[in-house]
């Protein structure tokens, strides 16, 4: 099961993980929603709407680091007496947290724990990026390029994100190939290039939805390309 999954994080990495989520908790929310009852402003509520919603975000995150805590760190779920499989069946009833959703919060917590510097000078913002960063290990397995699943972290929507991952599902088992590496092969600027020239132009004439789709997997090729990746059959 991919919660029992080890990664090889020192106690400083542990460490600075927790103290870079909790820098990210600095709001007073308890006196922000309360003031939020007693206006009638519709820009303050608005905006503290917001604020609730990014403080609900940050909070994802340093509850997926303590969750991490509560299972590698000596274990002490095992205070429980349950062995761990047993632990997360009861999950819903100790944590209020559905199995899957534990397995959510330990990838992205395993991810963030490792990663969490990179991300920071990429300027990785976590509201918004809970399934984003639930996913990233997995985009890792099927892309095998942690500084590309860093960037689309940062810079995707959580559909673009998924988007751009599962592309790599076809060729998963057709490992990038040096001899095939292309630099002169991009997307930049909104333009798919090879060398220097754009090669291919998703017409604005088509549904916004269906183009960003279609943008989407356009980026995935263009990047798989130039990484070495070869189509099969």
């Amino acid at each position: 099961m991919r919660t029992t999954k080890p990664i090889d994080a020192t106690v400083d990495e542990l460490e600075n993980a927790k103290e870079t989520a909790l820098s990210l908790l600095k709001e007073n929310v308890s006196q922000t929603a309360m003031d939020l009852f007693y206006t009638e402003s519709l820009e303050e509520l608005e905006t503290g709407i917001r604020q609730l919603n990014d403080f609900s975000s940050k909070s994802w995150l340093l509850s997926a680091l303590l969750l991490y805590t509560l299972i590698y760190n000596k274990e002490i779920y095992s205070q429980s007496g349950l062995p761990w499989a047993e632990y997360a069946k009861q999950s819903r009833e100790r944590l209020g947290i559905d199995q899957r959703d534990i397995t959510e919060q330990l990838s992205a917590a395993r991810f963030f724990i490792q990663n969490h510097k990179s991300l920071e000078r990429k300027g990785f913002d976590p509201r918004g990026s809970n399934l984003k960063l639930a996913r990233a290990e997995l985009a890792l397995e099927l892309t095998h390029d942690k500084d590309a699943v860093m960037e689309h972290l940062v810079n995707d929507t959580t559909r673009d994100f998924k988007v751009w991952y599962q592309g790599y599902k076809q060729t998963k088992a057709v490992p990038a190939q040096s001899e095939y590496k292309r630099s002169d092969i991009g997307y930049k600027d909104n333009k798919f290039t090879i060398g220097g020239r754009e090669a291919v132009k998703v017409s604005d004439e088509i549904p916004e939805a269906d183009r960003e789709k279609l943008e989407g997997f356009m980026k995935t090729i263009f990047e798989a390309m130039a990484r070495g990746y070869k189509p099969t059959g």
